[in-house]
């Protein structure tokens, strides 16, 4: 199971691509409520999780531009990196 974080490389100004960054974080299944209960998304697999990143840091598909998902970060002791907790309009639907 898995869900999106903050990218690992968003503290570092020779990386601004990535300041709002996503990548997908491995869970555990007790993991899974806390998520859940804070906003956060999962994914049955790994595959899922990045198709689902992209799309949410790249709305329009232009990979060339900063990442800009909508959406807020949440830091969640047990994890790594801040919780992705996205902001869903009429038009998006988490994959």
């Amino acid at each position: 199971m898995y869900t999106l974080v903050r990218h690992n490389l968003w503290t570092i100004e020779q990386f601004p691509r990535f300041f709002r960054g996503l990548e997908p974080l491995f869970v555990t299944p007790a993991r899974r409520q806390i998520i859940l209960d804070c906003g956060g998304v999962l994914f049955a697999s790994y595959d899922e999780a990045w198709d689902a990143a992209e799309g949410f840091m790249y709305p329009t598909g232009d990979m060339t531009v900063p990442a800009n998902p909508f959406g807020t970060f949440r830091e969640i002791l047990s994890l790594r990196q801040p919780l992705f907790v996205p902001e869903f309009s009429g038009d998006l639907i988490a994959a």
